[in-house]
């Protein structure tokens, strides 16, 4: 058994798996959503547009997947000396291949620029549920605060602002596409700062299932590689802007 779990009374623990764990559902089938339903207003082919959504939901299924092989480990029991080396693979090998495929392929491109820009940002309201950090498992001490302060709050911060920005883009108030640029660029400074103060504060995040999918799968990697699609779509439609006027 993993002691760190022993020490959340057993409705939050429960409670905190479930959030999780349909975040976790919810990211793959929202961005499942978006390109589907993008996919139909592209000229891509008839074909294109059927196995685009298809290929997406297979790619983020497998990734969370995998994670919850390598993150269980009761079930699935990894070597200590093991755990980080494969951890690490299975949040930025799939993160880089997604990445490279974004600005290799065609298809994805013309998806990602159909996309309204709303919709990237609003996706991110779920990082939110980032505050558990700070409660429960700071408050019954199974984090360190100087790690579940920092990710925690900058997680909420994020998730609680992202309708707001999402609003005023889709509305195209003033300096609207100033406040999404820092909106984005502030969400990735916090993925970036979480896993570092993990580190400093020797935070065990990985030996906390099911919160070990946060760093492997649903935290910094699936949310900056959303950051990334919602910077190059707002990259391209701002270029286009002028020309479409």
């Amino acid at each position: 058994m993993q002691p760190e779990l022993l020490s959340l009374p057993a409705g939050l623990n429960r409670s905190a798996a479930f959030v999780v764990f349909a975040l976790a559902i919810f990211m793959i089938a929202a961005h499942t959503g978006i390109a589907a339903a993008v996919a139909q207003r592209t000229s891509l082919s008839s074909k294109t547009k059927t196995i685009i959504p298809f290929i997406i939901a297979a790619f983020l299924a497998s990734w969370l997947a995998i994670t919850i092989l390598v993150g269980d480990g009761v079930n699935f029991p990894i070597p200590l000396e093991s755990r980080r080396g494969i951890s690490g693979l299975v949040a930025l090998v799939p993160f880089v291949i997604a990445v490279f495929a974004l600005f290799a392929s065609k298809a994805l491109q013309t998806i990602n620029t159909a996309t309204p820009s709303a919709w990237l940002i609003a996706i991110q309201t779920y990082r939110f549920a980032g505050i558990m950090f700070v409660y429960p498992f700071i408050t019954y001490g199974i984090l360190p605060a100087g790690f579940g302060y920092p990710a925690g709050i900058g997680d909420a911060l994020t998730g609680i602002f992202a309708p707001f920005v999402a609003l005023m883009v889709a509305q195209n108030r003033p300096h609207a596409w100033k406040w999404a640029m820092m909106w984005n660029l502030f969400g990735i400074l916090d993925l970036i700062v979480a896993p570092a103060t993990a580190l400093v504060f020797q935070a065990r995040v990985l030996n906390i299932y099911p919160l070990a999918l946060v760093p492997l799968f649903l935290g910094p990697p699936l949310g900056i590689l959303t950051h990334v699609l919602s910077l190059r779509n707002l990259a391209v439609t701002r270029r286009a802007a002028p020309v479409t006027a």
